[in-house]
């Protein structure tokens, strides 16, 4: 089909290595997929590229390397990721079509937090509100998805892999999938864990950490027209963290899903289902010594525990209708979300260790619930060589009730697009519209005591092209977004968000990126990305006009190198411009904006031999040593930790210094 040349996301350099790399074949133009499988050869590890969030355990840092995301360091773990300058509910991500959220208050604990992407078979990436089947995607959606496994024949295969690298990190993973033309069980899992790093200074940062996962699918094909799916996976892990008085003790992820695919025809009949628990635990004394409390100057003294749950569980049934050129998805679906917490000493002044143990003693107090009843159409006509048309219609119900004080608000939330894509022998064109609107989220939520924030509407055009050949690629993306009630953090001196309010919202920017291969050994790509986001409305203390807050800067990538089938070698150049439009004291939930950044960049170096089944890659990440840190970065906590340099209140956390790893890897 021509769409599969369709990639408004062009994913840096295409280090094959004999990788299965394939592009969606999905018509939509404003996603790409990048899958892997445990019976073919392996994609390529920990690389700039394709490959490579399906293979990182620091997703986030993965991410990054892509046009147009950014992220946010806090520590050893729960690093958030942003496209477009936004995150959190207005970048979900969602795992095998549901959304996973973390419990910590002040979002300790993102989704990927719990993620191990090496579990997956698939990560998907939607630019802009352009997809109702899953959500109300505000700025897009970031997709790991298993897909149902159908065996011709009896099949045995999996990978294992090693990797050893600086500041004591070590990593050790593992999948295995059998079965054949009547089903298949895939065991998959891994051990993370790494010691603090040190900044480009040589200064030693507090983010050690260490990660364990294990996922189980087993899949039943009785029938050419039927498919069923049982998945559960298991996590634990524990994390430190530099930008805050608490590190997450535990880090429990319990979840499971239901899949059944039925086809009827040319049509298609699917139900899933999923339950997950998070079960978080922070403190500031296990992975850091406790400060006594001192009479008049109790702030971050003595004990302090925080011990959420989080219950989400959900269920859909969707239709799929294929008549020629036209596809058309009909969809319901129904979610709920509950949130108990206990613990003491949390609001900065911390308590005796008797106070603390008697909070532990008692059971979780519910505090609030979220549900949302859904139904949706998505559909979408493909004429070969000629045009597309796609577009969609969401309608959720969603209702927020805080246990405590029988407060319940429900918002009714459209959410809708329309694309136009034009196809030319190898170029395409595309122009869409898109609507979403969505509740306050649960940090959000925190600060509206009594349910005054309004829903968020974000209205966006995106539009671009992408030209590509056998040996190029070149892709433009850029968008125009209208935020109306864009929900905005007010911080106070301590860098503790007080306060939430709506106000209204302008961003426009985009993507360029291009790579191409010459003389069949040459690899060469480059990319940019660029977001400027104003405030339109006088509200929260900001005026029309003033520079909206966490916003990145000009980010600009280079790549250079030789690759063949069995080897390559190549150079990646990172640079971020500086920011001089910010909001200091204001932000969203992943944090305050810290004000005026700096401009960096980095240089890395990394190669790759391929012998048989067998895979050897070695890197040299920051080889320039550069001290530096992104603007969305989190600010330091000051409260001083013994054995590490004390980082002053408000100041970024800067990334890791010059590093190096190899990784070893085997396909059987």
């Amino acid at each position: 089909m021509r769409i599969s040349y369709v990639l408004a996301l062009a994913l840096a350099s295409n280090l094959a290595f004999g990788a299965e790399e394939t592009a969606t074949l999905n018509p939509i133009v404003i996603s790409s997929t990048i899958h892997k499988s445990a019976l073919e050869e392996p994609i390529n590890s920990q690389l700039v590229g394709k490959g490579a969030i399906l293979e990182n355990s620091d997703i986030a840092k993965s991410i990054s390397n892509l046009s147009g995301f950014s992220m946010e360091r806090k520590g050893g773990g729960g690093s958030e990721v942003y496209y477009r300058s936004q995150t959190a509910a207005r970048l979900p991500v969602l795992i095998d079509g549901s959304t996973l959220n973390g419990g910590c208050g002040m979002r300790m604990d993102t989704p990927i937090t719990y993620i191990s992407a090496q579990n997956y078979s698939s990560v998907r990436i939607v630019k802009g509100p352009q997809d109702v089947r899953y959500g109300a995607l505000i700025s897009g959606g970031i997709f790991f998805d298993r897909d149902i496994a159908r065996l011709s024949k009896p099949s045995f295969g999996g990978n294992m892999s090693v990797l050893g690298g600086s500041f004591k990190r070590f990593e050790t993973s593992a999948d295995v999938v059998a079965g054949n033309e009547l089903g298949s069980l895939e065991v998959s899992g891994g051990h993370y864990k790494s010691g603090d790093y040190k900044s480009g200074d040589g200064q030693k940062m507090h983010t050690h950490y260490k990660r364990n996962s294990v996922s189980l699918v087993g899949t039943l094909t009785p029938t050419d027209t039927t498919a069923l799916q049982l998945s559960a996976d298991l996590g634990e892990g524990e994390a430190a963290y530099a930008d805050r008085m608490r590190d997450g003790t535990q880090f429990d992820r319990k979840s499971f899903g239901f899949k059944l695919e039925q086809d009827v025809g040319q049509h298609k009949v699917r139900l899933s289902s999923y339950y997950h628990q998070i079960n978080h635990i922070m403190d500031n004394f296990t992975m850091r010594p406790v400060r006594p409390i001192v009479p008049g100057n109790v702030m971050g003294r003595g004990y302090s525990i925080s011990h959420p749950i989080r219950d989400m569980y959900g269920v859909k049934l969707e239709g799929e209708l294929n008549f020629d050129n036209l596809t058309s998805y009909l969809g319901a679906g129904y979610s709920q979300d509950t949130f108990k917490w206990r613990g003491a000493g949390t609001g900065g002044a911390g308590v005796s260790k008797a106070v603390m143990d008697a909070a532990l003693s008692k059971p979780h107090e519910k505090e609030r619930k979220v549900t949302y009843k859904t139904i949706y159409t998505q559909n979408e006509y493909v004429l070969d060589n000629n045009y597309g048309l796609f577009g969609g219609l969401r309608l959720d119900v969603g209702e927020r009730k805080l246990i405590k004080t029988h407060k319940k608000r429900s918002e009714n939330l459209l959410s809708g697009f329309f694309r136009y894509e034009k196809y030319l022998q190898n170029l395409t064109l595309y122009a869409g519209l898109g609507h979403a609107q969505r509740l306050p989220d649960h940090w959000e939520t925190n600060k509206d005591a009594n349910l005054e924030l309004n829903k968020e509407r974000n209205t966006q055009v995106d539009f671009g092209a992408v030209l590509k050949d056998q040996n190029y690629e070149l892709s433009t993306n850029f968008f125009v977004s209208k935020m109306d009630d864009y929900i905005m953090l007010k911080y106070n001196t301590m860098g503790m968000s007080s306060s939430a309010f709506n106000t209204d919202a302008l961003l426009y920017g985009g993507e360029i990126e291009g790579d191409i291969l010459l003389a069949d050994i040459f690899r060469l790509g480059a990319g940019v990305s660029y977001v400027y986001g104003k405030v339109t409305k006088d509200a929260g203390g900001l005026q029309k006009g003033d520079a909206l807050p966490k916003v990145s800067p000009l980010t600009f990538k280079l790549s250079a190198g030789l690759e063949k089938p069995e080897w390559f070698i190549k150079a990646d150049l990172y640079a971020n411009a500086s920011q001089h439009r910010a909001q200091k004291g204001y932000g969203d939930v992943g944090g305050m904006d810290l004000g005026k950044s700096d401009s960096f960049w980095t240089l890395g170096l990394s190669a790759g031999y391929k012998y048989k089944n067998y895979q050897f890659l070695i890197a040299a990440e920051n080889l320039n040593d550069a001290k530096y840190s992104y603007h969305n970065s989190k600010g330091g906590y000051g409260g001083g930790i013994a054995g590490y340099e004390t980082i002053p209140n408000g100041t970024r956390l800067y990334e890791p210094g010059r590093s190096f790893w190899a990784k070893f890897k085997v396909h059987f």
